[in-house]
C-alpha cells in the first residue's frame, strides 16, 4: 500500500507548525551567567530588559560582559531569540537604571582593543517601553 503524494508535504507543514508553536511554550536561556552570590538577609530582585543588539549567543555573551564589575549584579539569563535579558541584583547595591546604563555603555572589544559605541540599546525595561531620547 502506497501513501498518497500529498502526505509528505502535509507532515512537513505539521512538523514545522509544531516546532514554531512549541518554541513559544518551551523557552531555554541562550546564556546563563552567575556573577556573585546574594548576601544573606538581602532581598534580590530581577529586572527584565529587552536589549536591541542581543541576537545570538555571541552578542548575549558580549552583553553579559557589560555587567562584570557592576556591584550588586548577581546573575543574568539571556534569551537571544527574543532579545530578552533577565538580571537578578541586590537593590541595596544597584538598580535597574544602573544596569541599563551598563548595557548601553561603550563595549570594549578585547580582540581589537577598541571601544564600540551604540552596540546595545535597552528598548524595554520591566515591561515598560523606553522612548528614544531626542538628540
Amino acid at each position: 500500500m502506497r501513501a498518497p503524494a500529498w502526505i509528505i508535504p502535509l507532515l512537513v507543514v505539521l512538523c514545522t507548525a509544531a516546532g514554531v508553536g512549541g518554541s513559544k511554550l518551551l523557552v531555554a536561556p541562550s546564556l546563563a551567567r552567575a556573577y556573585a552570590d546574594a548576601v544573606p538577609g538581602s532581598d534580590p530582585r530581577t529586572s527584565v530588559f529587552v536589549v536591541e543588539g542581543v541576537k545570538c549567543v555571541d552578542t548575549a555573551e558580549r552583553a553579559a560582559r557589560q555587567l562584570e564589575g557592576v556591584p550588586g549584579v548577581l546573575s543574568l539569563e539571556a534569551f537571544a531569540s527574543r532579545a530578552r535579558v533577565e538580571v537578578s541584583y541586590d537593590p541595596a547595591l544597584t538598580g535597574a537604571e544602573a544596569i541599563r546604563d551598563a548595557f548601553e555603555g561603550p563595549v570594549f572589544e578585547p580582540a581589537t582593543g577598541e571601544y564600540l559605541f551604540g552596540l546595545y540599546t535597552v528598548i524595554e525595561m520591566d515591561g515598560l517601553k523606553i522612548e528614544p531620547e531626542e538628540e
